[in-house]
């Protein structure tokens, strides 16, 4: 495989551990390796790896290994993609450790990951992974992680507002969306900042799919160089619609701010809100906040340009690979095997509201909302697999370009220079 090395823009403390690790691509496998011994497991919070399920996955590998123990250790999300890095380039570091999907290729590209190509097929359902978690896994056609779990949203609806207004079905296409919100806009115009959808402007995970419909992309990649499309016709298209969507169904105090602050669910349980696109843990968060919802929200997939094909989802979730240095790595490719496996995958779905890795493990008792969320997700595009979309979020680069076009900005001058500084930062590391 080629080997990878830092074209010279500064990211911040990133790139410090990828200088460590000698920025050489991700090694060779080593030999099959202990078979006692503790393995050590970096799980993120939020995820599997601080619920009970994990004690099921470390009972089931300490069943085939009854001579190795386990060690799972939660790690947070802030400046995980810096402590990764250097961990992995120590020496001393886990076994295994849980990454979130874009900050995978930074992984990749460190040198600190196994190479597991050639078990590809012993993983269930490889050939029908989620394509937003398996393409961020692999670099140069070769794989360095497997997917862990999957999210994505859906749209978020209040049955009684609905029925209210004389509406008796989810609108099918993007037009009918629109008329829709300016219908219950009207049936709630007494409601102070009320939104028929309520859409933040720097929601880009919202945005994005936007462009995606209308056929254009974030940046493409060719012979290795990434070339960001942002001022592309296509792009333009979906921008405009993303801007006039979210002028027309949100209330203009969302236009500058994220889903967090202030937060969506409780603007949706303060009836403030009709519709939202939520994750899969949302819906729950809004019956804490006002009991009285409870069984009066429905879902349904973002719709599209037209009725036959709704907008594409960006999936987001987490993969998970193996430390290149591992003393075990024949037993940790058996965990993997099993936290990635059919029983897991389908538990993760039925008890955490997550999304399993391809659609065949998805469990017929999962919550309503994360059925529908796992049949969108089968229409599903991921973003840049480059180590510099690290660098993007660090920096919330997205968030404001998207809050910036639908506040009203130069909207082709905007995505002319998203495209100069999204394609730099895609190629910091090159050849």
């Amino acid at each position: 495989m080629k080997s990878t090395r830092l074209a010279g823009l500064a990211a911040g403390a990133i790139i410090a551990p990828l200088v460590l690790a000698g920025c050489s691509g991700a090694t060779e496998a080593p030999e099959a390796g202990a078979t006692s011994g503790t393995l050590t497991v970096w799980m993120m919070t939020g995820g599997p790896g601080d619920k009970p399920i994990i004690e099921d996955v470390n009972a089931a590998f300490e069943k085939k290994y009854p001579d190795m123990d386990v060690k799972v250790e939660i790690q947070q999300w802030d400046n995980i993609a810096t402590k990764l890095t250097t961990a992995l380039a120590s020496g001393n570091g886990p076994d295994i450790v849980e990454m979130g999907n874009t900050q995978t290729p930074l992984q990749t590209y460190s040198g600190g990951l196994l190479d597991i190509t050639d078990d590809k097929a012993s993983f269930e359902e490889s050939d029908t992974w989620l394509a937003g978690l398996a393409d961020p896994s692999t670099l140069d056609g070769r794989l360095y992680a497997t997917p862990l779990y999957g999210g994505t949203k859906v749209v978020m609806y209040n049955k009684q507002m609905f029925a209210d207004a004389g509406i008796s079905a989810p609108p099918e296409t993007l037009d009918e969306l629109m008329a829709v919100c300016g219908t219950l806009a009207t049936a709630n115009a007494a409601t102070d900042n009320f939104s028929g959808f309520y859409m933040p402007g720097q929601y880009y995970f919202a945005g994005v799919p936007f462009i995606f419909g209308a056929g254009g992309d974030v940046a493409v990649q060719k012979d290795g160089e990434w070339t960001a499309t942002m001022s592309s016709a296509k792009a333009v298209e979906g921008l405009t619609a993303f801007k006039d969507f979210q002028n027309t169904c949100s209330t203009p105090s969302s236009v500058g701010v994220n889903t967090n602050n202030p937060d969506q669910t409780q603007i949706f349980a303060d009836g403030q809100a009709a519709m939202a696109y939520v994750r899969g843990w949302e819906p729950a968060a809004v019956v804490e906040k006002n009991p009285e919802m409870e069984g009066n929200i429905g879902y349904f997939i973002m719709p599209g340009y037209t009725a036959d094909e709704p907008l594409p989802v960006i999936v987001a979730g987490s993969t998970i690979g193996i430390a290149a240095d591992t003393k075990f790595p024949e037993a940790a490719k058996d965990y993997l095997r099993i936290i990635t496996g059919a029983d897991m995958q389908a538990r993760f779905g039925s008890e955490l509201n997550l999304i399993p890795i391809s659609p065949a493990f998805t469990p017929e008792d999962m919550p309503e909302h994360m059925l529908i969320a796992s049949e969108a997700a089968k229409s599903n595009k991921s973003l840049p697999a480059s180590p510099g979309q690290s660098t993007l979020e660090s920096e919330r680069y997205n968030e404001q370009f998207f809050a910036s076009i639908v506040g009203g900005a130069d909207l082709e001058k905007a995505a002319a220079d998203y495209d100069t500084y999204v394609t730099k930062t895609l190629n910091a590391y090159g050849d």
